[in-house]
């Protein structure tokens, strides 16, 4: 065709199927994978895996049902990380400062025999403990003490009484009810008298003054003595106690150092076991806690040297040596972790609140509970960005653990926690994370975040379609076998693979093309065998692929059935047939997410002599997106580059789209626009028998639009209920002949001529076929027509002033 004609598209061109012959030549050819087309997004992907470099984790993006989880979990099936630099992980208890739990790192596999090893030595000094405190030569040699220093302290107290007989006092033993003291009472005579008695005596004149006031002297003096004399015995007392302790420690030692010993030995293999330099710091660590707990186990013998007075009491005890797992490793763990809940609790692990709150730091190591980072620890976090976003705080603080390095362990930043003194050591972020996400979120994460590149330096961006090549076609026949045996369905026809193809080519809107949303061919088999079944078939046919998408249409094409009722009864205003002034068929695409349908929708123009340009009544009224602003603003420069080049653009006009009360965006519409406005300007009337779709350029060039098939359709549905004349049908920009894949009914109307379908490529062509008119003609009556509202706007304004 040439640029300046529209071209009748003739049933050939609108046909379209996929050759059987081909099918049965590509369908054993097919590459044993169920990774279709997605090559990109592959590579990166493996680029990720590979590199172990900080911020080499992975963001995919793309829509939904492109495979995205399939790629990563076929890529990390059989993902086993190198054994020998993993490392166990616990905390265990800070002897030092018990709100600051120590994290302690152990070859892979050996911190579950360390606890293990641990509590059984602990358990076994408080066993013999008890049996050695209860033991005969035990009891004797603490006996032995004990008696020494008994025998010490009567001979001191002996000796101090004989002293105070020689002085005159006797030493007196004082009980009341709660208390017992002892006091000096003097020796009159050979008779106790107290002082109260002598003072009686002293104002009778039966006892001299002097001698009461010396002997007073005397006594206050004794009391000193016989104070000094009981330091003394408290000293003793002191020192005896020491010697029970130091025997009693002297006698344990060797228990704890027995029970102990092995676990030194344990950490010691660990070195000579293990090729793992960092291993040797952090056996030194444990070795550190090791010691601690001997210190703790000999300062705290009193606590196990008799039975435990409460369960509790010997819980929290043993609870203090015990050491608490959050990360293990072994052969049969997974190391690929996807977490479906990423609440900050899931994700990063959380601590207990303790049931006595007066006691928080109790063994509070016990309480520290992993997340989904520590369980991923030498391995991969597989998270959907949707539901990362949706969770408070965790995006902010998973950015927070990759931009540091470290995992800290703590209570969620919000909500009806009370907040923790606690304050566990920070681990190794040693995991990396792959984040799935939807089409254009890693640009916007990207703009909107510019840490973001830093921490996910890998984009792996799913394609939602793929080209028609024999290599895609031929993986795509595989992965619907697959997915045949995987959902127990009926096998495939060679006619129903080339329905298949055919379809794949419809969901991606190109003839040249493959939908990559293979949610979607999934769907379409499941459906497909169970009409497969019903119709008592042995396999899948294009018979029956054609009966599954014409009944998925039909639940749910409830609104354009409404459409088609209002259409019926003239509540929609649409004219099919005859010829308009100022008025052109339009067509618009409804969209309900998961069906779409065509519509027509009458466009309408005015125009008179002034100076308001042309007015966009839809974005007047508030209904109008940028884009379709922006294609309202080219309208208005291609009218002035074709027809008013030499003199001012002096026109009041307005453009409306009739009986549309919802919101508009888009360029499809810009070509009916500019013939109803050219239309209503130079005074000619045009087709309305002729449907209009297609997007402008400030040249007059007409460019491709979406929704092609929908709107052809539609327009056909309406002249169908309205009534055939043979004229009808739909102009459509030429660029979009390989995105047509029109119904059945659509191509018997053509091939009976009751329907037409035209391309053009520039707008000059469509208004030859719309008016009827030359272009030397219609361009004549549209410039002669903008100059007298140009002299009209003039002539006003020169009366004006």
């Amino acid at each position: 065709m040439t640029d300046g004609a529209a071209e009748k598209l003739n049933l050939d061109e609108l046909d379209f199927s996929f050759p059987e012959s081909k099918i049965r030549e590509l369908k054993n050819n097919g590459a044993d994978s169920t990774i279709v087309g997605q090559d990109r997004a592959l590579k990166a992907i493996e680029l990720g895996l590979g590199i172990e470099g900080e911020g080499y984790n992975i963001f995919v993006m793309g829509a939904p049902g492109t495979g995205r989880r399939t790629v990563i979990s076929s890529l990390l099936r059989n993902y086993k990380p190198n054994f020998a630099k993993l490392q166990d992980i616990a905390y265990a208890y800070n002897f030092s400062r018990p709100i600051e739990p120590i994290a302690l790192f152990f070859p892979a596999g050996e911190g579950r025999l360390f606890r293990k090893k641990i509590k059984k030595a602990v358990g076994r000094i408080h066993i013999q403990t008890l049996a050695l405190l209860k033991s005969e030569g035990f009891l004797a040699d603490q006996k032995k003490i004990i008696t020494q220093a008994d025998n010490e302290e009567n001979m001191l107290l002996t000796e101090f009484e004989s002293k105070m007989l020689h002085t005159g006092f006797k030493v007196l033993q004082i009980k009341d009810e709660n208390n017992q003291s002892v006091d000096l009472i003097p020796i009159i005579k050979g008779k106790e008298i107290s002082f109260s008695e002598l003072q009686s005596k002293a104002a009778r004149k039966k006892f001299s003054e002097q001698e009461l006031a010396a002997l007073r002297e005397k006594y206050y003096a004794s009391l000193d003595e016989m104070s000094e004399l009981f330091s003394l015995l408290r000293d003793k007392r002191i020192e005896m106690d020491e010697k029970l302790v130091k025997h009693q420690k002297d006698a344990v030692m060797p228990i704890i150092n027995e029970a102990l010993a092995p676990l030194k030995k344990l950490v010691d293999s660990y070195a000579e076991k293990y090729d793992n330099p960092k291993q040797i710091e952090d056996n030194k660590k444990i070795l550190l806690f090791l010691k601690k707990t001997e210190e703790d186990l000999i300062s705290r013998m009193n606590i196990y040297s008799s039975e435990f007075k409460s369960s509790r009491i010997k819980k929290n005890f043993f609870g203090r040596y015990l050491i608490n797992l959050i990360c293990e490793n072994n052969k049969d763990k997974n190391y690929v972790i996807n977490e479906n809940l990423p609440s900050f609790t899931n994700l990063f692990g959380t601590i207990e609140s303790h049931s006595d709150s007066d006691a928080p730091e109790i063994n509070g190591h016990l309480r520290i509970r992993e997340g989904a980072v520590h369980r991923a620890f030498g391995g991969y976090l597989i998270i959907r960005l949707h539901d990362l976003l949706e969770e408070d705080d965790s995006w902010t603080y998973l950015k927070r653990v990759l931009q540091s390095g470290k995992i800290e362990i703590q209570m969620p930043p919000s909500g009806n926690h009370t907040p923790s003194v606690f304050k566990p050591e920070a681990l190794p972020a040693n995991f990396k994370i792959i984040i799935i996400g939807g089409e254009y979120t890693y640009d916007i994460l990207y703009q909107e975040d510019p840490d973001f590149y830093k921490l996910f330096k890998v984009c792996a961006e799913f394609d939602s379609v793929m080209q028609k090549s024999d290599k895609n076609i031929a993986s795509l026949i595989h992965l619907t076998d697959h997915l045949c045996k995987e959902k127990k369905a009926l096998s495939f026809d060679d006619s129903g693979y080339s329905r298949l193809i055919s379809y794949a080519s419809e969901l991606a809107g190109s003839r040249h093309l493959l939908t990559a949303q293979f949610t979607k061919i999934s769907d379409l088999i499941i459906e497909a065998d169970f009409n497969a079944r019903q119709q008592k078939k042995d396999a899948i046919c294009a018979a029956v692929l054609n009966d599954t998408i014409e009944k998925r249409h039909y639940l749910h094409a409830l609104p354009e059935e409404k459409f088609a009722e209002m259409v019926q009864l003239g509540e929609i205003l649409i004219d099919v047939s005859g010829r308009k002034l100022a008025k052109i068929n339009g067509l618009a695409v409804e969209e309900r997410g998961y069906h779409s349908f065509g519509v027509p929708v009458s466009v309408t123009a005015q125009a008179s002599p002034g100076t308001g340009g042309i007015i966009n009544v839809e974005r007047e009224a508030g209904l109008s997106g940028e884009i379709y602003d922006k294609a309202h603003l080219i309208i208005t420069s291609l009218l002035r580059e074709k027809f008013s080049k030499d003199i001012p653009l002096s026109i009041s006009a307005s453009i409306c789209f009739e009986q549309s009360y919802s919101y508009i965006d888009g360029d499809s519409a810009s070509c009916a626009e500019f013939l109803a406005l050219i239309s209503a300007i130079g005074g000619f009337e045009m087709r309305q028998d002729i449907a209009v779709t297609g997007s402008l350029n400030q040249h007059g060039m007409v460019q491709p639009v979406g929704g092609i098939t929908e709107k052809i359709e539609g327009f056909f549905n309406t002249c169908k209920i309205l009534g055939f004349t043979g004229t009808q049908g739909v102009m459509i920009p030429f660029s979009n002949k390989n995105n047509l894949f029109l119904s059945k009914e659509v191509r018997e109307a053509v091939k009976e001529g009751k329907f037409n379908i035209w391309t053009i490529k520039t707008i000059d062509a469509g208004i030859k076929l719309l008016s009827g008119l030359q272009e030397e003609m219609y361009t004549w009556m549209i410039s002669q027509r903008l100059e007298d509202f140009y002299k009209k706007v003039n002539e006003i304004s020169l009366r004006k002033n």
